[in-house]
């Protein structure tokens, strides 16, 4: 099977793109709700949409309800929410509800912990938005001061005690965790935390991303939980220039039964939907050659998505 035909085989059985940025934000983007919707139904793909200000719970509803897309919705634990706040939790859940009753159960969304304001990135970064996410524009409102971060743990990798009402938000919600921009110690921390807490789905957001760093053996170890999705997306490659090579030896490691592939896309200069999605599948491709079967891929571009974001029996509309 070519890379044609396997795309095609992909877009038939449902492509799901566990991170996809939306605008309006502080830095440009390609696409508001409305447009991306538009994008999104013509190859029917699900998307999950991402924004590190606010909650995109209601533009997710707003798009399932009037476009006819399956949309889901985030929010981001970043300071403008006021960081480790379980009360932006159920706002965003109440965001997240069908805006007429009765037509349908509300799918899950997906609680980030912190990204631009993650104690790792300011250190690796220095500033909170990344030039390079907006085609080496400052950020709006971004002067390069870093900030406070929100700290989940301490020094000594101890959980801060507003860490479980989070967690249990995120448990008495439904909601999916997913691991933001932490360093991997804090990640090994959080995740079994979250598990005992009783949240039941875990994204481990980019482990390649430099302020992430997490290892083939930690994403092995962690990843024994069926409940513990990988999440490899492609801008981390496209935008941060690690190497695919990478991705294709920690997908080697673990095996690709909780690999999510994703594109992380949505910035002004990234390929349009779904040809990041394309592009992503040639050049991983690629690096793994006849290691990877093409069911799996199908799998990592789909149904492995489904089955992190809960939807694997989901009726909505796909078309």
């Amino acid at each position: 099977m070519n890379d044609d035909q396997l795309f095609e085989a992909i877009r038939a059985r449902g492509i799901v793109d566990t991170h996809y940025h939306v605008g309006p934000e502080l830095v440009d983007r390609r696409y508001d709700v409305a447009t991306l919707a538009e994008a999104a139904r013509a190859c029917g793909m699900t998307l999950v949409l991402k924004n590190h200000t606010y909650p995109t719970t209601p533009l997710a509803a707003l798009a399932r309800a009037r476009y006819g897309v399956r949309f889901l919705g985030s929010v981001v634990l970043n300071r403008f929410v006021g960081g480790l706040n379980p009360d932006a939790i159920v706002g965003a859940a109440s965001g997240n509800r069908a805006l007429v009753a009765g037509t349908g159960e509300d799918p899950a969304f997906v609680v980030y912990m912190p990204t631009v304001h993650a104690v790792s990135h300011l250190q690796v970064l220095g500033r909170a938005f990344d030039p390079r996410w907006s085609c080496g524009h400052t950020a709006h409102g971004d002067d390069g001061d870093a900030g406070e971060p929100v700290r989940v743990f301490d020094d000594e990798l101890r959980p801060l005690p507003e860490l479980r009402p989070v967690l249990e938000a995120i448990a008495a919600t439904g909601a999916i965790l997913a691991t933001g921009h932490l360093c991997a110690a804090e990640i090994m921390r959080l995740v079994p935390l979250a598990l005992d807490t009783g949240i039941d789905r875990v994204l481990l957001t980019h482990p390649h991303y430099p302020s992430v760093e997490l290892s083939d053996p930690q994403l092995v170890q962690l990843a024994r939980d069926p409940r513990v999705f990988i999440e490899h997306c492609f801008a981390i490659h496209t935008i941060e220039q690690v190497p695919l090579r990478r991705f294709a030896q920690s997908i080697l490691a673990t095996g690709t039964g909780q690999v999510v592939l994703s594109t992380d896309f949505g910035q002004v200069h990234s390929e349009p939907v779904p040809g990041g999605t394309v592009r992503y599948l040639r050049e991983l491709r690629a690096q793994l050659g006849e290691a990877v079967d093409a069911d799996a891929f199908v799998a990592m571009f789909g149904r492995n998505g489904e089955r992190a974001l809960r939807l694997a029996d989901d009726v909505m509309m796909r078309s």
